[in-house]
């Protein structure tokens, strides 16, 4: 079922993101969270952080009923981590994932896709939700793709 819902996303995504007039990264990353986030009922959080010249990742557009951490210094946390290792991320079950960063006591598993721009780490994707074990190598797949829409 969610393959099915990751096409049909992927598929629009696509049909938003070719306008007449490009749409910026910052656009994409506002738009794709939006959709993502709605569309993943067990999500409380999706949503961009920006990688900066200081090794710190800052919030970025996102959708969500929580604010979110800030600032995540490379190698900290599930986000921090995937920025540092230039890698994707699953962990499903946070609580048992060392040095992670709790912004929302009901998030029981997150995934971290990274956003490239030219070989270069534009942002992470950040998604939780409030199951455990919601993440898989499917969901990574999907994801991959979905960034590699927004970086174009």
């Amino acid at each position: 079922m969610k393959k099915n819902i990751y096409i049909a996303l992927i598929k629009t995504l696509k049909s938003v993101f070719d306008t007449a007039s490009p749409l910026s990264t910052q656009a994409r990353m506002s738009l794709s969270a939006s959709i993502l986030g709605y569309s993943f009922p067990n999500w409380n959080f999706c949503g961009f952080y920006i990688a900066t010249k200081k090794n710190v990742l800052e919030i970025g557009p996102y959708y969500g009923r929580m604010i979110p951490c800030t600032h995540i210094a490379y190698g900290k946390g599930v986000c921090g981590t995937a920025a540092e290792r230039k890698e994707t991320i699953i962990a499903n079950n946070v609580h048992n994932y060392n040095n992670y960063i709790s912004c929302d006591s009901e998030t029981k598993s997150e995934i971290v896709v990274p956003v490239f721009e030219r070989k270069n780490l534009k942002a992470v994707l950040d998604i939780d939700s409030i199951e455990k074990g919601d993440f898989s190598n499917a969901d990574k797949k999907y994801l991959e793709k979905i960034c590699t829409l927004i970086s174009k």
